[in-house]
């Protein structure tokens, strides 16, 4: 039972590290952007904070690579480019020349961006429609 209660989060699992930290990252950044623009959209300032955080992903992933520190799941990067951080995504992958040679990487981070437009492009739809 005691081995349970200590599992908890699992903090070893990269995974679920990051997406915690990630997440803890974007409710921080979330509030400081609204403190600062409180005429800011609510869904602009999520779109900032997500975008901050992938930004931020990107580079410290780039920073540690070929260390022993414990990296940033690909899925985690795939996941903030997916819930709104494409843009941060691009530009950590550019500014830091990250993920770029990588082709399975590129393939799934352009499925991503696909995903995203596909959705756009159906929300812009159906508000047209009426739905």
């Amino acid at each position: 039972m005691e081995k349970n209660a200590k599992a908890g989060l699992q903090w070893h699992d990269p995974y679920r590290r990051f997406s915690w930290l990630s997440l803890i990252g974007v409710l921080l950044l979330l509030g400081l952007i609204k403190f600062l623009f409180r005429e800011l959209d609510w869904l602009l300032a999520l779109i900032g904070a997500v975008n901050l955080v992938t930004f931020w992903a990107y580079g410290y992933d780039k920073a540690i690579a070929g260390s022993d520190r414990m990296r940033i799941p690909e899925r985690v990067l795939l996941w903030l480019a997916f819930l709104g951080g494409s843009f941060g995504a691009v530009m950590g992958m550019w500014l830091f020349r990250h993920k770029t040679a990588k082709g399975s990487f590129r393939i799934k981070f352009a499925v991503v961006i696909l995903l995203q437009l596909t959705l756009v492009g159906l929300y812009i739809y159906w508000r047209k429609i009426g739905w």
